[in-house]
């Protein structure tokens, strides 16, 4: 009877484990001003009056230097995964047992992903979104590097374009209120348009206000300092707008950009360190120094306006919308940094602990979520808004250094992390092996 097996150890790839593993960490970065602050203060340094050298440094690195980056490289392993797993179920059985088995791990990543937001209430999970867009991934396992760029390139223009629409329809508000305004100082009649442009833009003004931005982070601290069931009737309604409105209106692009980039560079052996060292090279020069500049010359733009967003967004550097190529840069840039660790051949003692955490990826970003929720939310230790934003910075290292043990420590006794078991169980029907040295039947083809 022919058979279909989970992935054996023999056929990881080291260097995908150790990135999966960097990547996972550095999303921790970025994710832990969600878990453990009112998003008022995310990028206004005055609603705290946060003026240390620490805390700016810090606002700096999440806001202009990496923000989005982790993220992006996540998002390209997911998409080197599917490649891997769909190819060698394939080769064991040919027809539709590989997609079987494709969607079936799909839907089980999206019921997952659903627990992860509702009932671990972490608003920002990412893996309901990674099944949806691997539903469309199936029938471009195939696809040529050529079609995978064309692509990548529309996703790419689709989110530039919803991003500039969005910058173009904000700034035309307030051009439009500045107008009444100055026909009201003429004494002149205001249209019901008009009368509509400026209420709006004075609710704008109002809440963009320090004042208003203070009034609603304490709020929100109130809020997630309560119990269990009132913090999920206050998430609730986010974890909603993020999992429907966010994802099809703009994030579905966003992730699939960056996914099918990830099977070019599986496809292209990119990933994998198949390419000349001098082309890891330029991703760490071109992806850091003009990454890097680039943020710090935006973050200066944010702070010469006093933060003040509408003000930003005429004296930003660029005019254009430029997250996605920025985050790409600085994504590109830790990938060349890795590859050339890892192909010095004297870093392996560095890459190995993030390797093992890469292995139980899927086990280390829940329990992400678990750690985090219990430490800040207050049916836990209740820290949410006790924190400044530079002491978030031990929460994400004490987070990195347990995860980093806790594999090592599991991986010498087991094969899989524990939710991967589970995930693979549920995925083939049937309990693979666990214990090391402790061998099972293979699983019936479909």
């Amino acid at each position: 009877m022919e058979t279909i097996q989970p992935l054996q150890q023999k056929e990881r790839l080291f260097i995908l484990d150790a990135i999966r593993g960097i990547a996972l960490c550095g999303i921790l970065i970025l994710n832990i001003g969600g878990f453990g602050r009112p998003f008022q203060a995310s990028r206004h340094l005055l609603v705290y009056n946060e003026t240390s050298h620490a805390d700016l440094a810090s606002w700096y690195v999440t806001n202009f230097l990496v923000e989005g980056s982790y993220r992006g490289l996540f998002s390209m392993l997911f998409g080197a995964g599917m490649l891997l797993l769909v190819h060698r179920l394939a080769k064991q059985h040919p027809g539709l047992a590989a997609a079987d088995i494709y969607y079936r791990r799909l839907i089980w990543l999206l019921l997952f992903g659903l627990f992860n937001a509702y009932v671990l209430l972490w608003f920002g999970d990412i893996l309901y979104a990674y099944a949806l867009c691997g539903l469309f991934l199936f029938p471009f396992r195939n696809s040529s590097v050529k079609l995978l760029v064309a692509l990548a390139v529309f996703c790419f223009a689709v989110t530039v374009y919803k991003g500039w629409s969005r910058t173009d329809e904000r700034l035309a508000v307030r051009n439009r209120a500045h107008a009444a305004m100055q026909l009201e100082k003429q004494k002149k009649p205001l249209t019901d348009k008009q009368q509509e442009d400026l209420k709006a833009w004075k609710m704008i003004e109002e809440k963009s206000s320090v004042t208003k931005l203070r009034e609603g982070a304490r709020k929100k601290i109130s809020d997630m300092q309560k119990s269990y069931s009132d913090i999920w009737q206050h998430l609730a309604p986010l974890i909603r707008s993020f999992e429907s409105t966010k994802m099809y209106d703009g994030f579905f692009f966003d992730v699939m950009l960056f996914v099918f980039l990830g099977m070019v560079f599986y496809k292209t052996g990119i990933l994998t360190g198949d390419k000349p060292l001098w082309l890891y090279g330029v991703f760490v020069v071109a992806g850091y120094i003009v990454g890097f500049g680039w943020g710090i010359l935006e973050g200066n733009a944010y702070r010469a306006v006093n933060f003040d967003y509408y003000r930003y967004l005429e004296v930003r550097p660029v005019k254009i919308e430029i997250y996605q190529l920025h985050r790409l840069l600085v994504t590109c840039g830790h990938i060349g940094l890795i590859i050339l660790a890892w192909k010095s051949g004297w870093m392996d003692w560095f890459l190995k602990p993030f390797a093992n955490v890469g292995q139980m990826a899927f086990t280390n970003y829940l329990m992400q979520s678990v750690l985090c929720t219990l430490f800040f939310h207050g049916y836990g230790l209740g820290f949410y808004g006790k924190l400044t934003r530079s002491e978030l910075w031990y929460v994400v290292v004490g987070v990195w250094v347990f995860q980093i043990i806790f594999s090592a420590v599991w991986l010498r006794y087991f094969l899989y992390g524990p939710l991967e078991w589970v995930w693979r169980s549920l995925t083939y029907w049937k309990r693979p092996p666990l214990v090391r040295g402790v061998s099972t039947t293979v699983v019936p083809a479909a």
